[in-house]
């Protein structure tokens, strides 16, 4: 009976920490969802609404000696999902978030999708803000890596 009890409580665990999200950090991760989902479809004007403006993509560019961090807007980006052709898909799992008052922060695993092939996989870190409109991401980091990436549409 132990042994049950166990295993039914790791079957239920990512479902309980889900309800236990309070409404401001569900509506903090709706913002980045709201980006994810708009990549998916190419609708640049709907992952657009997630960002604050001034909002920027910082990263590190491990191909110069030493490695260095580089900043870039959101424009090119939003440019490429508007020419994507529904070909892009980043799905994120095992999310953690953190709200303080008007400050949030979310860490994401994810996997990036082209074609509906494993192109690589990582982390994503988003900052938000929440204003009278509400959430919108200040600054989108994340890590790159092509081996070792977890396949959540394929269950793998």
């Amino acid at each position: 009976m132990h042994r049950f009890a166990l295993v039914l409580a790791a079957v239920l665990s990512p479902k309980m920490s889900l309800l236990a999200q309070n409404p401001e950090e569900k509506a903090a991760l709706a913002t980045l969802e709201r980006v994810f989902e708009g990549m998916r479809t190419a609708d640049s004007a709907m992952a657009r609404t997630g960002f604050a403006d001034g909002a920027r993509f910082a990263s590190v560019d491990a191909r110069t000696t030493p490695a260095t961090i580089k900043y870039d807007t959101i424009d090119g980006w939003l440019r490429g999902i508007a020419n994507s052709n529904r070909r892009w898909d980043e799905q994120v799992f095992d999310v953690q978030v953190r709200v303080d008052g008007n400050v949030a922060q979310i860490w994401a695993p994810y996997t990036f999708y082209l074609d509906k092939k494993v192109r690589h996989c990582g982390v994503d870190t988003a900052e938000l803000l929440k204003d009278g409109t509400g959430w919108k991401i200040t600054q989108l980091s994340d890590t790159q890596r092509r081996e070792n990436c977890k396949d959540p549409l394929a269950g793998k």
